[in-house]
């Protein structure tokens, strides 16, 4: 089975990417963005952890409270990833399990930080998804609670697009749909013929 990592910066366009390769290939997908979303929603021991660690007393468990909190305090930040990644790879490694028994012969697994983690050695082949900076900053601002002083923390936190290029064996330009699905076809053919 083959193992594709798909990362990009915030806003590029990941999920809009990964869903057109289970729309257009009916690839099996997992969102590492989506596994955190549904732990905040399901996962008890998560809430309280948070709850006691991370938000300020009486604050509410939300996104942007969280947010707020783990970008301002560094200290915080790592205590946070250390409970919650785990989580994560557990969820992303049973997906994978779960696959390998349907036969399936291609996943696709997007980690937003799979560089900033190291993550290279999880996969075969790496697709960067990037956009123009413009757009970029368009699509972060029309987030619900979102700034422009978050959205600058959370790209100091990234690394640049061009260290990321060099390490993928894979970049699409999503600026528009059409192009974006031709540079998907690419890699299929691209990626069968390997």
């Amino acid at each position: 089975m083959i193992k594709i990592g798909l990362t990009g910066s915030i806003a590029s366009g990941k999920s809009y990417v990964l869903n057109l390769f289970s729309d257009l290939y009916n690839i099996p997908i997992f969102s590492s963005d989506e596994c955190v979303k549904e732990l905040y929603k399901s996962n008890d021991q998560l809430k309280d952890f948070v709850k006691k660690h991370i938000l300020e007393k009486d604050e509410e468990l939300n996104k942007t409270n969280i947010s707020e909190n783990v970008f301002n305090n560094k200290e915080k930040l790592l205590k946070l990833e250390k409970f919650i990644h785990p989580l994560v790879k557990l969820a992303r490694d049973r997906f994978i399990e779960q696959e390998k028994e349907n036969n399936s012969k291609i996943v696709i697994v997007e980690v937003p930080l799979l560089f900033e983690k190291n993550l290279e050695n999880d996969f075969d082949f790496i697709i960067l998804v990037k956009t123009s900076s413009d757009l970029q900053e368009k699509r972060v601002l029309e987030r619900p609670n979102m700034t422009a002083e978050l959205f600058s923390k959370i790209k100091k936190k990234q690394l640049p697009n061009k260290q990321k290029e060099e390490r993928s064996h894979f970049v699409i330009d999503n600026i528009n749909r059409d192009d974006t699905i031709k540079t998907i076809d690419t890699i299929m053919k691209n990626i069968k013929m390997k």
